[in-house]
């Protein structure tokens, strides 16, 4: 009787003991069990430029809210500003010949021209009188085949004159051919886009806002050289959150899309939120879980879950943590 006190004075502590450990580890399972944490997400933007340049202002500071088109940086760039410059001369110079092209000769030169025109005319017309006279006299025999023959020479050199005087009025008046009138507006189109580039280029130095949202960081300061698409600012899209859970596939037996579960987000005092799922996909294979490697057992994936807020949450921010119970 004596042994069995001492074996249960010494045992039945341990024996508590033992117990109390195991209902401690049970309970303390099931609450890991019980809850699932997640991550809240956005989305990031980085706002850059097409071209090289030096960063002259900034306008805003990390934590300002921003509107679509908002400024929120000048970049400066002396060799855009030269190629602009190039190219609005370029244009301006095709276009001159366009008009020219177009238009024709100057009304001073199509007056000039007619004038010609009219004295070689008087000239054929005087020269075509004193041919008929003379063609008279050369019958009754009074004048001598010379005679006939120059005036005949003199005749035809007026009249060619006078034709050629036609032909460069005329061409005065109808100005260029229709073949140059087109490949000098064809010249003034491809001017006119190469400075309509340089502008779009030009452009690309004022960085504005692509969305509704708020700065979170500040990449570069004023005064410092950035490459083409190096980011100077990036932005978080305040109106588009979600909550990434990373769930094994043998514990997906409720989340579906659209399926919805209340959120506690410890970060806003333990406030209670509506979650629905939105999006499903297995994760890369460095990101699998794999079990012990017991006889019978198989590779476990795990997949990345979206859940985004049934209603508006305006103090919802990024990096929150989420606990969902199941």
């Amino acid at each position: 009787m004596k042994k069995i006190r001492l074996v249960l004075f010494y045992f039945l502590p341990a024996v508590l003991i033992l117990i109390a450990v195991s209902v401690i580890m049970t309970r303390s399972s099931r609450s890991r069990h019980e809850f699932i944490s997640g991550m809240v997400e956005t989305k990031h933007v980085d706002i850059s430029s097409k071209i090289p340049g030096r960063v002259s202002t900034l306008l805003v500071r990390e934590g300002d809210y921003v509107k679509k088109g908002d400024t929120l940086a000048q970049l400066e760039s002396k060799e855009m500003a030269a190629k602009v410059e190039q190219a609005r001369g370029a244009m301006r110079a095709a276009e001159a010949k366009s008009h020219l092209a177009m238009n024709g000769a100057r009304p001073q030169e199509k007056k000039a021209a007619y004038s010609l025109y009219q004295q070689a005319k008087a000239q054929f017309d005087i020269l075509d009188k004193t041919r008929t006279r003379l063609q008279k006299l050369f019958s009754d025999s009074v004048i001598s085949v010379q005679e006939h023959d120059q005036i005949e020479a003199q005749f035809i050199a007026a009249r060619e004159q006078m034709d050629a005087a036609k032909e460069r009025s005329d061409m005065a008046e109808e100005g260029a051919r229709y073949e140059d009138r087109d490949a000098a507006k064809s010249v003034f189109y491809q001017a006119q886009n190469a400075y309509n580039e340089a502008i779009a280029y030009m452009e690309e130095l004022s960085l504005t806002s692509p969305l509704y949202g708020e700065v979170e960081k500040i990449v570069t300061d004023p005064g410092e050289v950035i490459g083409s698409g190096y980011p100077v600012i990036t932005l978080i899209d305040t109106s588009d959150m979600w909550v990434i859970l990373q769930i094994k596939e043998n514990e997906m037996g409720k989340f579906r899309k659209g399926a919805v579960f209340t959120g506690t987000v410890p970060a806003l005092d333990n406030i209670q939120q509506k979650f629905s799922v939105t999006y499903i996909s297995p994760m890369a294979d460095f990101a699998t879980w794999r079990p012990t490697n017991q006889k019978g057992d198989f590779d476990v994936r795990t997949f990345e879950i979206h859940l985004r807020p049934v209603g508006a949450l305006p103090a919802l921010r990024a990096g929150m943590t989420v606990n969902f119970q199941m």
